[in-house]
């Protein structure tokens, strides 16, 4: 029996990888094949990613409370306490379209909290570039220890948004885009926010109301870990009440410092509705 570690949720992404990579950018990869545990469509590429990490837990014998995109929640044993929560592709749309810029996250929790997730890992599909976190003792790509930027002003910030599908909500993210320096939209949330963890990008803002739990779990840990900020965007709740069992959407703000983060803050509240 293998208790979830490090080592073993690098594994479950390599192997994501590995059987996903040959189908990225294939007319077969986007077929629609049932529905998912939220009510999106599952195509063919997100069952052949979850169904990769499943097999590999049975084949473990590695008891734990998986929580999936498609499958939703599944308990490996009777006596499991540790949680599995796994996006096994985040950036379908680019996956299927060949877009180089999808990833595969999953992460690990001591309970069925957001508060209590304790390792990490985000790999890209388009070059197996891999990110991890352990919980207090940092983040790291490729073996090599991360850290976000230096930025703290907002008029000197590379962000990424995504406004795809929710229009109402543009004159939200319109300060931001006002007072960046750049400003990008890639379509892998996890992703994106791994780029803040590494410094290559300063924020990440999602205003959409769309993001779950299990989306940007992972990536949640490696940004801390690396010194960046990231928060939930009108929610009562802090992220320590937060069940990763429950299916809840969220908008969410990813930052490399706590000065930038503030400074999108004040310009997302004047114009949010509270």
């Amino acid at each position: 029996m293998i208790r979830i570690d490090l080592e073993t949720l690098t594994k479950m992404a390599k192997r994501i990888y590995r059987a996903v990579h040959p189908l990225l950018g294939s007319s077969n990869s986007g077929r629609i094949v049932g529905r998912g545990f939220g009510g999106d469509n599952t195509r063919l590429i997100d069952r052949v990613a979850e169904e990769t990490v499943i097999k590999y837990i049975r084949d473990k014998n590695i008891p734990c409370i998986f929580i999936g995109e498609e499958n939703g929640i599944l308990k490996f044993d009777d006596k499991a306490d540790n949680y599995l929560v796994v996006d096994a592709i985040d950036g379908t749309t680019n996956a299927i379209r060949g877009l180089k810029f999808s990833s595969a996250s999953l992460a690990a929790a001591s309970s069925d909290s957001l508060k209590d997730i304790e390792l990490a890992v985000v790999i890209s599909l388009s070059d197996g570039n891999l990110y991890v976190a352990e919980k207090g003792k940092g983040a790291w790509l490729n073996g090599k220890r991360i850290k976000t930027s230096n930025v703290s002003d907002i008029s000197e910030s590379i962000v990424s948004i995504d406004i795809s599908s929710t229009p109402e909500r543009l004159g939200w993210i319109i300060p931001i885009m006002k007072a960046a320096k750049r400003i990008r939209s890639l379509g892998s949330t996890s992703l994106e926010i791994c780029h803040v963890a590494s410094g290559v990008m300063d924020a990440h803002i999602d205003l959409r109301g769309k993001i779950r739990t299990l989306d940007f779990a992972a990536a949640m840990l490696i940004l801390r870990e690396s010194g960046g900020a990231f928060g939930l965007l009108d929610e009562d709740e802090h992220d320590e009440e937060i069940p990763l069992t429950r299916l809840k959407r969220f908008s969410i703000i990813a930052a490399a410092t706590e000065e930038l983060y503030s400074q999108i803050i004040s310009r997302i509240d004047n114009v949010v509705p509270r």
